[in-house]
């Protein structure tokens, strides 16, 4: 989530490299430099066993990860904009690695690859962005330094909210864009001159990120063009906003796709038997007997107590595919597991199609009949008995009603229960991922729709949440407090002076900037594969969102902290003024990359009309001009899932992906031109 390259030298000779009197703590104007204390390794699925060969660390070495990093604390202000807090500062983690540095660590770099972290602890991204790592040896370049920054309010970068006044006020995309470009400015400072005689001239500079990260790569490049020279925007969702227009169902019909021979399901059957099988739930929920049917076909470890537990059912078992979506990767990983799932857990190579093959491509004789994108239409199942008379569903909209109460014995005489059997093992992909479940439950299976708490209806954006999260409107910010160094939590300390810590910057982000992506706010409208439709029958952006210009409440920041706005725009129309929405007029430079399998894609930068949506097929270019002179593109990956471009290559890796890479190499090495 790489193209074939040459290895590096051993690793033993670039470790060797990195001692602490590196220039490099000069350059950064750290606070504190100090090689990172290796922990017992941790299992993570990045690539196959035959990738894990190819290291570009060399030949029998293990893939990088943050065992290879430097680490360091840049001492950064806490506020760039303004005389408030003018003086506070916060260490700010780095992570770098001079290994292709083949003049050593104190040279100057002929290029520096510059991670703009975003929504976790860095070292998610050192551990999984292999473009990085395995760039220096494809670009025949003699002198690289990777450079992975951790975004504010993540990780070990925390800042001193404890006696700040209004501290959440300072986690905004604006400040952490600002952060990234004082360390590259710190970094140029403290680089040797040139040898080329023109001692002024910057190293090239490149970020890369991506998802929240890659939307920071790409807003990096526009808003301080100076500071680096382009950007590779993995799985961008920038024009994810109210005013872009995005389709609110976009993220949906994009997971729809894996489950389709054009996502590489072995046929369009595993969708459509998903689409029947909801209705067929619900219409079988209806009884007692039913109930209890499903219970037992699902392997509950509570009963069914009612028809809305049988809807909880539907939901918590189809929430769980647009994380499989993001996952979707030609090689086991535990990049999404990792990120909102139970832990380090690998998921299969190709989950949604192990999902699909677990019994949802078989011919069960079950057939939707009526207009599936006016959410009409009828589910009948084929009785598989002599002189069985079938199943009969009605679905009009949200509604499913059965032709009859049907009992037990008639539904068994069906091909329902092996229909309903391979719901379950699909859903056992990411549920049981971790193989100890006996028994299963929705509160019991960790999702990005679980373990995110919403920020509001309008404003449950993150690249880690589904549709099924605008159930919860609250308005508390998804952050962690902690408690102050007295113990106390909360407390009055009177105009604004938080007295806690916190940890998390998505839900700062989100409040304060009104980041506010709506591409997965409807599903099951008539494009999919989802049922009962989550929005009203004839719903437009303003019956979600409210009226455009109509502000709502603002987040409560939670006990001892304070600084959030009292109201939010869920129309974001800030951050459409100040990117510029969907124009890329005055920005060159950049490379947006959309992974068609991954449900963030309807929410990424494609050439006007261009976007594959409703289709599920796409037949255009692979490279779209965004820009009339080119140097804006996108990249279209028809079998990617969440930023796959990005990831360690691997024997796997479908053709878009290695085609993918080749441009995004080819790119960065202009750049650096």
């Amino acid at each position: 989530r790489r193209l074939h390259v040459e290895h590096g030298r051993p690793v033993t000779m670039r470790l060797s490299s990195l001692g602490a009197a590196t220039t490099l703590a000069v350059a950064l104007s750290v606070s504190a430099q100090q090689q990172h204390v290796p922990r017992a390794p941790r299992r993570f699925g990045r690539a196959s066993k035959l990738t894990a060969a190819r290291s570009p660390l060399g030949g029998s070495v293990a893939l990088p990860s943050t065992q290879n990093c430097t680490w360091s604390n840049y001492t950064q202000v806490v506020d760039h904009f303004s005389r408030g807090n003018q003086g506070a500062t916060f260490s700010q983690r780095l992570c770098t690695y001079a290994g292709f540095m083949a003049d050593g660590a104190d040279a100057r770099p002929d290029l520096v690859l510059f991670y703009t972290g975003n929504e976790s602890p860095v070292d998610e991204y050192i551990n999984n962005t292999g473009l990085m790592w395995e760039a220096p040896a494809a670009l025949g370049l003699e002198n690289v330094l990777l450079v992975f920054a951790e975004h504010r309010f993540e990780g070990e970068s925390l800042l001193p909210t404890v006696g700040m006044e209004n501290c959440m006020a300072y986690g905004t995309v604006e400040q952490a864009l600002a952060d990234y470009a004082t360390i590259i400015s710190s970094l140029q400072a403290g680089f040797p001159a040139s040898t080329t005689g023109a001692s002024s001239s910057k190293v090239p500079v490149v970020a890369v990120g991506g998802s929240y990260g890659g939307m920071l790569a790409g807003w990096l490049r526009m808003k301080y063009p100076s500071a680096v020279v382009g950007a590779i925007a993995g799985s961008a969702p920038i024009w994810g906003f109210p005013l872009t227009d995005v389709p609110l169902d976009s993220s949906a019909v994009a997971t729809t796709r894996s489950f389709t021979a054009t996502g590489g399901a072995g046929s369009d059957r595993c969708a459509d038997n998903l689409l029947a099988a909801w209705s067929v739930m619900d219409a079988i929920g209806t009884s007692d007997e039913g109930r209890a049917f499903l219970q037992s076909t699902f392997k509950l470890c509570s009963p069914l107590k009612d028809h809305a537990a049988v809807k909880e059912l539907i939901q918590g078992v189809s929430g769980v595919f647009f994380d499989l979506s993001e996952a979707n990767y030609p090689f086991e990983s535990t990049y999404i597991t990792s990120a909102v799932g139970p832990g380090y857990y690998p998921l299969p190579a190709w989950p949604l199609r192990v999902a699909c093959a677990s019994g949802l491509e078989s011919d069960h004789e079950v057939t939707i009949e009526g207009d599936k994108a006016s959410v009409s239409y009828t589910v009948n199942a084929a009785p598989s008995v002599e002189g069985g008379e079938g199943v009969q569903v009605e679905v009009e909209w949200d509604s499913a009603k059965g032709a009859k109460a049907y009992t037990v014995d008639e539904i068994e005489a069906t091909a329902i229960p092996a229909l309903l059997d391979g719901v379950r093992e699909a859903w056992a992909v990411w549920c049981n991922v971790t193989g100890e479940l006996q028994c299963f439950g929705t509160s019991s299976c960790t999702t990005g729709a679980s373990g995110h708490t919403p920020i509001s209806p309008q404003r449950a954006g993150s690249p880690r949440g589904t549709a099924e999260t605008l159930e919860a409107a609250e308005t508390e910010a998804p952050q962690r407090t902690l408690v102050t160094g007295d113990g106390e939590a909360a407390g009055e300390a009177g105009d604004n002076v938080c007295t806690a810590t916190t940890i998390g910057s998505w839900g700062p982000v989100c409040c304060n900037d009104d980041l506010y992506l709506v591409n997965y706010m409807a599903q099951g409208v008539g494009n999919d594969m989802y049922w009962p439709p989550n929005q009203a029958e004839g719903f437009t952006m303003e019956s979600v969102l409210g009226p455009n210009g109509e502000l709502q409440a603002g987040c409560n920041a939670g006990a001892g902290l304070y600084g959030y706005p009292e109201t939010s725009d869920p129309w974001a129309h800030w951050l459409d003024t100040f990117f510029g929405g969907k124009s890329m007029d005055s920005a060159s430079n950049i490379i947006f990359s959309n992974g068609l399998l991954d449900p963030w894609s309807g929410a990424g930068v494609y050439a006007e009309g261009s976007a594959p949506y409703p289709e599920l097929a796409y037949t255009g270019p692979t490279v779209q001009n965004i820009t009339a002179d080119g140097s804006v593109q996108a990249l279209i990956l028809d079998l990617g899932a969440h930023h796959l471009d990005l990831m360690f290559m691997d024997d796997n890796d479908p053709e878009c992906a290695i085609f993918a890479r080749e441009v995004e190499l080819a790119a960065i090495k202009k750049w650096a031109a």
